[in-house]
C-alpha cells in the first residue's frame, strides 16, 4: 500500500519553496509507483527517515541522492532538473543565517548556536571544489567515449543557469573560478566524444566560454574576456549553433561600446543581425547593440531605427534561445533599459523616465543588473543637471555595486563622480 505504513502522509506545500517542490515531486512519483518509505529505501541504499525528510524538505538533499531517486522512480531527469534551483535557496538561505549571525557580532553580543546541514553542500563546496563534484555528477576525465554520460549535457546546462543566477544576486567573483573548473571538464569529455555527443558537448563548452567572458568583463579582466568570447565564437561556429554564434557578436560589439568605440560596436552588432537562422529574442539583444554603437556614435535617426527593430523582435513572443537560461531570457524591460541607454548619451532627459520605468518592473533577485542600471539613471540624471537626486540615485547603485563587486558598475560610478565634480 502506498504511504508509509498506512499512516497519513505529511501533507505537503509544493510552492513554498524549491526544495519544498522537489519533495513533493518525489513524494509524488513515489506514491504513483505504489512504494512506500521503506520500499524505496530497499532500492536506493538510503534509509526511509531520509527520503521522508527530503520529502518534506526538512533536511537538505545532495546532489547523488537525487540522482539515485531520478533513476529508481523512472523520472527521466524531471527530479534532477528541480536540483539546481533547491540548491541555489538552500545556499542563498545559509549565506542569510551567516549575516543574521555576524550582526551580533558586530554588535559585540554573543553568537547564537547554528546547527550544521546534513550533507552540506555550502557556499565553498558549490564554487570551491566545483560544481559538478558538488552534485555528485562526477568529474574525472574519460578514457574513451563509451565512458561518457549523455546526461551530462543537460546537467552542464542546469549547473550553467545556477551559476548565472549566483552571479545576478552575489556578483562575479566567486563564480569565475568555479567556472574556469568546470570548463576544464568539458574540454576533458568533449575531447573524447564523438559525433552528435561531440557537438552537444561542444556547444554546451561555448555557453560555458561566453559566460566565462561575460564574468571576466565584470571582474575587469578584458585580455581574458576577449579570449574567452573568441572562444564561444569558433566553437559555436564549429558546433553549427547560430544563436550562440550571433550572441558572441553581439557580446564583441558590448565590449568594443565599453571602450567607447562605436564603429567597432556597429560592425560587431550588424554582423550578428546577419547571421541566418538566429531566433527573434537573440535578434532583440543584437538589434539593441546596433542602436547602441548608433548612440554612441550620435546617430539617433540610425539609433531609432534599430530600437523599433529591438521592440518589433521582442513582440513576436518567440521561443527562449537555447542559450538563455531562466533570468536571461529577453524581455521588453531588457529592450526598455537598453534604450534607456541609448538616450543616456543621445539625450540624458529621457533616459531618466526610460530608467524609471524599468527599475519599476526589474526582478528583485537580477541584483547587479538593477544595480548597474541604477548607477545609469544617476549618470542620466547628474547629465540632466539634477544634482542633488543623482547623488542619491548614485549611493544605491554604490551600495549595490560594493556588494557584487562589479567592476561595469564601479565604472559607471566613477564617470558619475566625475559629471558632479565637474557640475
Amino acid at each position: 500500500m502506498p504511504g508509509n505504513r498506512g499512516r497519513p502522509a505529511h501533507p505537503l506545500n509544493a510552492e513554498a519553496s524549491s526544495a519544498a517542490r522537489l519533495g513533493a515531486e518525489i513524494r509524488s512519483r513515489r506514491l504513483a509507483q505504489g512504494l512506500t518509505l521503506q520500499a524505496l529505501g530497499a532500492l536506493t541504499g538510503y534509509s526511509a527517515q531520509h527520503i521522508s525528510a527530503a520529502e518534506r524538505a526538512s533536511d537538505p538533499v545532495s546532489g547523488w541522492f537525487v540522482r539515485v531517486l531520478d533513476r529508481e522512480l523512472a523520472a527521466e531527469g524531471a527530479l534532477l532538473a528541480l536540483l539546481p534551483a533547491a540548491l541555489y535557496d538552500r545556499e542563498r538561505e545559509r549565506q542569510e543565517r551567516e549575516a543574521a549571525r555576524r550582526a551580533p557580532l558586530l554588535s559585540g553580543a554573543p553568537d547564537s548556536d547554528v546547527g550544521e546541514d546534513v550533507e552540506p553542500i555550502n557556499r565553498r563546496g558549490l564554487l570551491g571544489a566545483g560544481v559538478g563534484a558538488a552534485l555528485g555528477l562526477g568529474t574525472s576525465a574519460p578514457a574513451s567515449a563509451r565512458e561518457i554520460d549523455p546526461e551530462l549535457v543537460s546537467h552542464w546546462a542546469q549547473l550553467l543557469n545556477l551559476l548565472g543566477r549566483h552571479d545576478a544576486m552575489f556578483g562575479p567573483h566567486d563564480v569565475l573560478a568555479a567556472v574556469r573548473r568546470e570548463i576544464n571538464f568539458v574540454v576533458e569529455h568533449r575531447k573524447v566524444a564523438r559525433g552528435d555527443l561531440r557537438t552537444d558537448l561542444m556547444r554546451v563548452e561555448s555557453r560555458w566560454a561566453q559566460f566565462a567572458a561575460w564574468l571576466s568583463n565584470d571582474t575587469g579582466q578584458t585580455r581574458e574576456r576577449d579570449a574567452w568570447t573568441q572562444r564561444a565564437l569558433q566553437l559555436a561556429k564549429e558546433g553549427g549553433y547560430r544563436d550562440m554564434a550571433a550572441f558572441a557578436r553581439m557580446r564583441q560589439s558590448q565590449w568594443a561600446a565599453q571602450e567607447q568605440d562605436a564603429k567597432q560596436a556597429i560592425v560587431f552588432a550588424e554582423a550578428a543581425l546577419r547571421v541566418p537562422g538566429v531566433g527573434e529574442q537573440t535578434r532583440t539583444l543584437c538589434a539593441l547593440r546596433a542602436a547602441l554603437g548608433h548612440a554612441l556614435a550620435g546617430d539617433a535617426d540610425s539609433c531609432e531605427r534599430r530600437l523599433n527593430d529591438a521592440y518589433r523582435f521582442v513582440a513576436a513572443n518567440s521561443p527562449a534561445p537555447p542559450w538563455a537560461g531562466e533570468d536571461t531570457v529577453t524581455s521588453l524591460r531588457h529592450v526598455r533599459a537598453g534604450e534607456a541607454r541609448c538616450w543616456l548619451w543621445l539625450l540624458p532627459a529621457k533616459a531618466v523616465t526610460l530608467y524609471e520605468s524599468a527599475l519599476r518592473e526589474w526582478p528583485r533577485d537580477l541584483v547587479r543588473d538593477g544595480g548597474l542600471h541604477q548607477a545609469r539613471l544617476a549618470l542620466a540624471c547628474a547629465d540632466s543637471g539634477e544634482h542633488d537626486r543623482a547623488q542619491v540615485e548614485g549611493r544605491k547603485a554604490l551600495a549595490i555595486a560594493r556588494n557584487t563587486k562589479s567592476s561595469i558598475a564601479a565604472r559607471e560610478l566613477k564617470q558619475l563622480g566625475a559629471t558632479l565634480s565637474a557640475s
